[in-house]
């Protein structure tokens, strides 16, 4: 089995998590040593794209009378919500997460982790692409929630979470948000401009089961659905010393 170093760290500021994030990035490339983690948000922030314009996207002045904070990520891809959710990142080489080797991306072998998670708490999780109107989804959109690519996970027809990831030779690091629970209220408030039923295609853990688990539990189960798809054995590790700093 190979050895992953595992972090699972408290809550903490939008901007600590993304820097927090980078900062693990960079030590693999310098030292090869696997990292999953698990993060938590001690206010609803947005993370948006490296590429993507913040102002044309946030009514800043709303986010701050909300007591939300923005923050870019390193990653692409569309401004996302996080807040009342279960959040990871993971870095190492492609070959660690099943990868063929040749092929540049291969999404459906390293999400293959988040269905079998989904599947442990009784949910019929798969991948857009294999979804009832995925064709109609499927045009990008500046909120990653309404667009669908091909290998989001969808339960029932509708988007849960997202996913992002950064690139550096044969290296992968990727980081997901898996909502228990979304605050659409709070979301209109604080974007300019909503689509129209922006919520039909969205769900969350709250409005697919019964019972909602704990955080905790919830990360053991992603512990073990990550351990079980990709032959991992964990090392807990506190924050290093030298990334405790992050601001």
């Amino acid at each position: 089995m190979k050895n992953f170093r595992l972090i699972r760290s408290p809550a903490a500021s939008a901007s600590y998590n993304m820097s927090m994030d980078e900062a693990i990035f960079n030590r693999y490339l310098k030292d090869g040593v696997p990292v999953f983690r698990l993060y938590r948000w001690q206010s609803p922030s947005f993370t948006y794209g490296f590429s993507q314009s913040l102002d044309s996207e946030l009514d800043l002045k709303s986010c701050a009378s909300c007591g939300v904070e923005a923050v870019k990520r390193m990653t692409g891809g569309g401004i996302f919500m996080h807040h009342d959710e279960l959040t990871y990142s993971f870095v190492c080489n492609k070959e660690d997460v099943g990868e063929p080797e040749g092929v540049f991306v291969s999404y459906r072998e390293i999400c293959a982790f988040l269905i079998r998670f989904y599947r442990s708490l009784g949910l019929e999780a798969g991948f857009a692409l294999e979804s009832r109107g995925f064709k109609d989804r499927c045009a990008p959109h500046a909120l990653c929630s309404v667009s669908h690519e091909k290998y989001d996970i969808v339960i029932n027809g509708k988007k849960i979470g997202g996913n992002a990831q950064k690139r550096k030779r044969q290296v992968i690091f990727q980081h997901g948000s898996i909502p228990r629970s979304i605050d659409w209220g709070l979301m209109r408030r604080c974007l300019r401009s909503v689509p129209e039923g922006m919520d039909s295609g969205v769900t969350a853990l709250s409005a697919e089961l019964a019972f909602v688990p704990g955080e905790d539990a919830l990360e053991e189960k992603l512990i073990r659905a990550f351990s079980e798809t990709f032959g991992v054995n964990f090392i807990l590790e506190d924050e290093p010393v030298f990334e405790a700093g992050v601001a």
